[in-house]
């Protein structure tokens, strides 16, 4: 996919930050860093350069106190670039006699330009109300990007016009931060800290690659160049999160076993944080039919532990989600970072992945690589079972799976539901690099590699 402008700026950032990453940072740090990315001259994408500044400021504060605040915020400089008004008169306007649209206004903000309406925007409170009783449906609600995404209506815009999110319903999806046109919702990163870490050299630190990387670095770069490039880095050891998901897999066979033996029909995959955040957050009645096994990244995370005590671990991946989870109490995992980021500390290293050393990568079944595509927890399970396998089904996207729990809950269905919040699970996640069709081609090719089928 080609890089966009606020990629640009964003790996710019980055790649800023980890060269005074291993410095003490003074005070002034960020501004001095933000003159150097914000060059003197005209603003490119602002009114003004020292807005571009104020606002890049704002992202270096989420890279080097990742942990002060949520994972995923709105940056308010940013924010104030999206000007749009959500409804808007189009030319449908029929000028009719009836004029219901300023007769049901409550702040008579509609007034009629020769023959057509229009919308006074400073006394519009946005209630949609015009909308909902113009009979030529002339009136149309332009919702923000950031709004559009969020499938749990976690965003909302004030009167200042500023999104704000809140935390009680976000599950950090991601998809606003992929969808905002102006680079505004953003993502807290843990690539300097980790970096620091690294470099420090006071513990070991082992990389776990989510089951999505392969293909994401490039037609030419096989899995194990990019093993081979994370340990240049730094790492101690590179692990695979598929090996945990042959455990999750073993786990959630035994538990629904276990269940059906109780007579409870129905249970759904656990290992989509988001997905799981959301029925805590909307369904809490039924978070009981989500299994009680760990995600693959937390099953490798406790794996690393036990054989070191003083590991830390680092998840490598498409998901901003995971950033949330790797915060949890119990999690094991000490740093989460997306594909993108580790790009942009390979390009800082000078690592070039196309010319490492392809090490083997022998571990994990290839119905455990196939996690990474929607239908691949399904399938490991049915081929796990077998004969013994429930009925098993496959959901994507957040509201489609909480709209299949509460259907399937209510009348009393059984069966395995794989829930994913991504369209296409991981490889459709927020923070890939590819599409998703070549993305599902490269898993298919890494799991038929595997050892273990």
């Amino acid at each position: 996919m080609p890089d966009s402008e606020i990629m640009k700026i964003r790996r710019n950032v980055l790649s800023s930050a980890l060269k005074s990453s291993r410095n003490e940072n003074d005070p002034t740090e960020r501004a001095r860093l933000s003159k150097e990315i914000i060059s003197d001259g005209s603003p490119r994408y602002r009114c003004c350069i020292h807005k571009e500044r104020a606002i890049v400021e704002e992202r270096l504060k989420l890279i080097f106190e990742p942990e002060k605040g949520p994972v995923v915020r709105v940056l308010a400089e940013a924010c104030n670039g999206c000007e749009m008004h959500r409804y808007v008169v189009t030319d449908g306007c029929q000028n009719c006699t009836g004029h219901f649209c300023a007769s049901n206004c409550p702040k008579k903000a509609i007034p009629f330009l020769n023959g057509h309406a229009f919308i006074d925007q400073s006394k519009c409170v946005e209630c949609g109300l015009c909308a909902k009783n113009c009979p030529f449906r002339a009136i149309i609600e332009l919702r923000r990007p950031c709004e559009e995404g969020c499938p749990m209506k976690a965003i909302s815009v004030g009167k200042d016009r500023v999104a704000s999110i809140d935390q009680q319903k976000c599950t950090s999806c991601g998809f606003c931060v992929a969808n905002c046109p102006f680079g505004a919702v953003v993502d807290a990163s843990d690539l300097v800290t980790l970096d620091k870490t690294i470099h420090s050299r006071k513990y070991p630190v082992y990389a776990v690659l989510a089951p999505a990387f392969v293909g994401q670095f490039g037609r030419q770069v096989a899995p194990g160049q990019v093993k081979a490039g994370l340990l240049k880095l730094g790492f101690t050891d590179v692990w695979e999160a598929a090996l945990g998901a042959d455990s999750a897999i073993t786990l959630e066979a035994e538990e629904y076993a276990e269940r059906a033996h109780k007579g409870e029909k129905l249970m759904t995959s656990s290992c989509c944080p988001a997905y799981v955040a959301a029925v805590h957050q909307q369904k809490n009645d039924l978070t009981r039919y989500i299994s009680s096994t760990t995600s693959p990244m937390v099953q490798v995370a406790t794996l690393i532990k036990s054989q070191d005590p003083r590991a830390k671990v680092t998840f490598i991946g498409p998901c901003i989600a995971k950033k949330a989870e790797g915060r949890q109490v119990g999690s094991g995992v000490d740093y989460v970072i997306t594909f993108e980021e580790l790009i942009v500390w390979f390009e800082y290293a000078g690592i070039h992945l196309s010319d490492e050393q392809t090490l083997s990568m022998n571990g994990p079944s290839s119905f455990a690589r196939s996690f990474a595509k929607a239908g691949g927890v399904a399938n490991a399970l049915q081929n796990f079972m077998g004969e013994k396998a429930p009925p098993i089904y496959r959901i994507e996207g957040i509201s489609n799976c909480l709209k299949t729990l509460e259907q399937y809950a209510g009348k009393d269905e059984s069966g395995f539901v794989e829930c994913m919040a991504c369209e296409g699970g991981c490889v459709g996640g927020p923070r890939t690099l590819i599409r998703r069709s070549l993305a599902e081609r490269a898993v298919d090719e890494f799991a038929k590699s595997s050892n273990e089928q």
